[in-house]
């Protein structure tokens, strides 16, 4: 769908929504508190823009009518994006769980398989998506096709029902064999990953993956997640290049509005940088660092959450994930044990940092590792209120930078420019007391964990209970309301402070008053506070000494509310 469409159909509900109530309601306790919202709260979710700027939700395995009837709670619990399964015909028409890899053995570049749905169902999705301002990206199977089977003399010829035009051309394919070297690039490049290897270089066989791709593009798809990504050669490699990433990514419908990007998975001979330079990349070490740093098979450490271990790429150019479907599916259970609360702790990390794009999957629902149907949706972890909050917090903190600190070994906080912070804590109750570049104030826990936070004189404090999070923002318009304190004369270690009864002015507390104010056109003090809209305060200036003697102005309190222009005041101190 163009985008301008989108815009508009956008714009459309939200004006009829706007008109209505909005309603907000809540699960019970037995459904583990999660939130739930109704279709008018996701007229306006605070959405970013772009797919680069939010989080993307990967509906592992739901058909596209499951995850368009779940777009007002996916909205709603602060997803920018979806990620659907692979959309291409497949080799069978199994529903069953287990055999979810079926859906990685495609017979076509044709949008629609039994699991997920048609070309229509998908249609719609696309553009129902739209006017709740969520973006959706496919998942694309280019490099192979289904087999004929998994014994060694079938595995890696093409399943019988793959595309006559694609199966019976000679040129399409690489020789039938596997990897036996993941250190040799050719082989990663020209041989198969225990499936038919596609000829990727055949610029016929690119000219059915562009229409493929493109296909879905008019249908309203935004962007696309290239499996296997490792496998299909550079333009720079130095033996089995070509141009399929140039040539395909280039012939693209609206390329400046798509989010790309590829599975290339760490390790061996993986040309990891060098694929950056084409399209984003997952950074799968450093998901495997994050398992870590939460203590999933190891003592918790939040230190190794720090490096993004991406070989020197952009952040701006990761996908992050605490855990993949791969890790979770594939036979060697990489992430499978890992417990509800070690994942939401690691997506507190990742999702609260700046520049990557975190993905979130979503295991599948009911008892066991594939209890669940294809198509069917899965567990309800992604809308848990703790997920949503960081998710809120990471959409709220788009464009400012990130500053990153520890105490200790188990507590993390992540601080997003002056704006915001999410404190991520995997041991015991703390007291936090740290430097910080938040504005003074007092910050609200919005995650489940609760309790407020003080920021003054550039440190933060609070109390944080064991095992939980505190995301910290205020939603609230904040500006600068400059003081000044005129002929203000004092005597040798005398400074001139700003005292009142909120949190940025110490709340009377003479020892946390704000200031000293600035001496630059003495014996007038300049003050610049940073407070909400709409604030009103009583407040006074006083003379502080180093020993905490204080004279106090004399007279009433005064009285300020701030307003959302300029906010310029000055009197003169009261001997």
């Amino acid at each position: 769908m163009n985008q301008a469409v989108k815009r508009l159909l956008s714009a459309i509900l939200i004006l009829v929504f706007v008109t209505q109530p909005f309603a907000l309601h809540f699960e019970s306790a037995n459904n583990s508190n999660i939130l739930r919202m109704q279709v008018a709260e996701a007229a306006d979710p605070g959405l970013p823009a772009a797919t680069k700027d939010g989080v993307i939700l990967h509906a592992w395995n739901w058909s596209f009518n499951t995850i368009r009837s779940r777009l007002p709670e996916i909205a709603a619990a602060g997803f920018k994006t979806i990620q659907t399964s692979p959309i291409q015909g497949v080799k069978e028409n199994t529903m069953a769980g287990n055999l979810w890899w079926i859906l990685y053995q495609p017979i076509n570049f044709n949008i629609g398989n039994a699991q997920l749905g048609t070309r229509e169902q998908f249609r719609q999705l696309c553009a129902e998506a739209a006017t709740y301002g969520i973006n959706i990206i496919v998942d694309v199977v280019a490099n192979h096709t289904g087999n004929a089977g998994i014994d060694g003399s079938l595995q890696y010829v093409p399943a019988y029902n793959v595309d006559p035009s694609i199966r019976n051309n000679p040129y399409f394919w690489h020789q039938l064999s596997g990897i036996t070297n993941w250190n040799d690039r050719w082989q990663v490049t020209q041989l198969g990953i225990g499936l038919p290897d596609l000829n990727t270089s055949n610029q016929e066989l690119q000219d059915k993956i562009i229409a493929f791709l493109n296909d879905a593009i008019s249908l309203g798809a935004d962007g696309f997640r290239f499996d296997a990504a490792k496998h299909i050669e550079l333009p720079t490699d130095p033996a089995g290049a070509s141009n399929f990433w140039t040539r395909v990514l280039g012939s693209l419908n609206n390329p400046s509005s798509l989010y790309n990007y590829g599975e290339v998975l760490q390790g061996g001979a993986d040309a990891f940088a060098q694929y950056a330079n084409y399209l984003n990349v997952t950074a799968s070490y450093y998901g495997d660092n994050v398992r870590h740093a939460v203590g999933f098979n190891n003592a918790k450490n939040v230190n190794m959450a720090f490096n993004f271990n991406a070989a020197n790429v952009a952040p701006s150019k990761l996908v992050t994930w605490v855990e993949s479907h791969d890790t979770y599916a594939n036979l060697g259970d990489e992430s499978t044990n890992m417990n509800d609360w070690q994942i939401k702790m690691g997506w507190a990390i990742i999702a609260a940092r700046a520049h990557t794009v975190p993905l979130f999957f979503n295991r599948p629902a009911g008892t066991g590792k594939f209890a669940a149907s294809l198509g069917t949706a899965g567990n309800n972890l992604w809308k848990d209120p703790d997920v949503v909050a960081v998710n809120k917090f990471h959409n709220a903190m788009a464009g400012q930078g990130e500053y990153l600190r520890n105490q200790g070994n188990e507590i993390m906080l992540i601080e997003r420019g002056n704006k915001g912070m999410t404190i991520v804590n995997l041991g015991g109750n703390a007291a936090i007391n740290q430097p910080t570049n938040l504005a003074n104030g007092v910050y609200v826990n919005k995650a489940t964990g609760s309790g407020t936070f003080t920021v003054a004189n550039g440190r933060i404090t609070g109390n944080i209970a064991g095992g939980t999070i505190a995301v910290l923002y205020n939603d609230t318009q904040s500006v600068n309301v400059t003081f000044t304190v005129r002929n203000a004369t004092t005597v040798m270690g005398q400074n001139i402070y700003l005292v009142g009864n909120i949190p940025a002015l110490g709340n009377w507390n003479v020892s946390q008053a704000f200031g000293p104010g600035s001496t630059a056109n003495y014996p007038h003090w300049g003050f610049t506070v940073n407070l909400p809209v709409g604030t009103t305060f009583e407040y006074k200036a006083i003379k502080r000494d180093g020993a905490n003697n204080v004279v106090w102005e004399s007279g009433a309190n005064r009285t300020y509310t701030v307003s959302a222009s300029t906010n310029q005041v000055s009197f003169d101190f009261r001997n």
